[in-house]
């Protein structure tokens, strides 16, 4: 488990279902939030970020780095209640899960070269 800002994560490496692997960071804390890390490489990265521009929802890049982007890709378990979306609580949800995307993403710039030795 990492720390980072108000969040910690649980990083793991997961098989997708079209067999490639990539990092998850799973956050501990509301949203409970799972962070999938997508590699950018400079020769497909403009391919990339249009291809999730047009899937939608929020991408978030650390500062400084271009090599990785954070995308949501699900979130909450057994052991963590479902977020009940309502017309008085979906700025608070929205902020919610955008503070824990984007302190992933910052986490993934910080710790990547670390991390990444140790999900190989």
């Amino acid at each position: 488990m990492y720390r980072m800002s108000n969040f910690t994560f649980t990083v793991s490496q997961v098989q997708g279902e079209h067999g490639h692997s990539f990092p998850l960071l799973t956050a501990n804390e509301y949203p409970w939030m799972n962070v999938q890390i997508v590699p950018t490489p400079p020769h497909q990265r403009d391919i990339i970020m249009d291809a999730l521009r047009r899937r939608g929802g929020r991408v978030c890049m650390a500062e400084g780095r271009q090599d990785f982007v954070a995308i949501q890709s699900g979130g909450g378990s057994k052991e963590h209640p479902t977020i009940e979306v309502t017309a008085e609580n979906y700025r608070e949800v929205a902020d919610a899960l955008l503070a824990c995307q984007q302190a992933a993403a910052d986490f993934w710039a910080e710790n990547s070269e670390y991390l990444g030795e140790i999900l190989r």
